[in-house]
């Protein structure tokens, strides 16, 4: 009995040793265990099912390790007011979110600013961020 166990236990310490030095190693020849496979016959590819390739759903881009850009030295940008706005005129403005005002121009200031009075109270706005601007009469 204690042969027996002993040969067990003597091919066993063998068969782990022998797996563990030929993991990792190819073959001279082509065959199982090589990564080399020949393949005889024919492929149908008429008999495959139908592939569907296309977007599903939104695509998000972004942008990975962008360097810093810094922009120094630049001249004052000054805008001007559209030609046609002078004061005591009333304007109706759409705003960038779609939002309209109608105002009574009191003032033109600089840099797209103008002193504005609506329902009796007066306020700076800055035409320069405004979608449209329409004169009314």
């Amino acid at each position: 009995m204690r042969t027996k166990v002993a040969t067990i236990v003597l091919v066993a310490v063998v068969g782990l040793h022998y797996a563990q030095s030929t993991a990792g190693q190819v073959q001279p020849i082509p065959g199982p265990g090589t990564g080399i496979v020949n393949v005889q016959g024919e492929v149908d590819v008429r008999r495959l099912p139908p592939i569907e390739v296309g977007q599903r759903g939104d695509w998000r881009v972004s942008l990975a390790s962008a360097a810093d850009v810094r922009v120094v030295n630049t001249p004052a940008v000054a805008l001007t007011l559209p030609p046609f706005l002078r004061a005591g005129g009333r304007y109706e403005v759409t705003w960038p979110g779609g939002e309209r005002e109608t105002f009574r121009l009191a003032q033109p200031g600089p840099s797209g600013w103008v002193r504005a009075a609506t329902e009796g109270r007066e306020r700076w706005l800055n035409l320069s961020t405004a979608r449209t601007i329409q004169e009314l009469p």
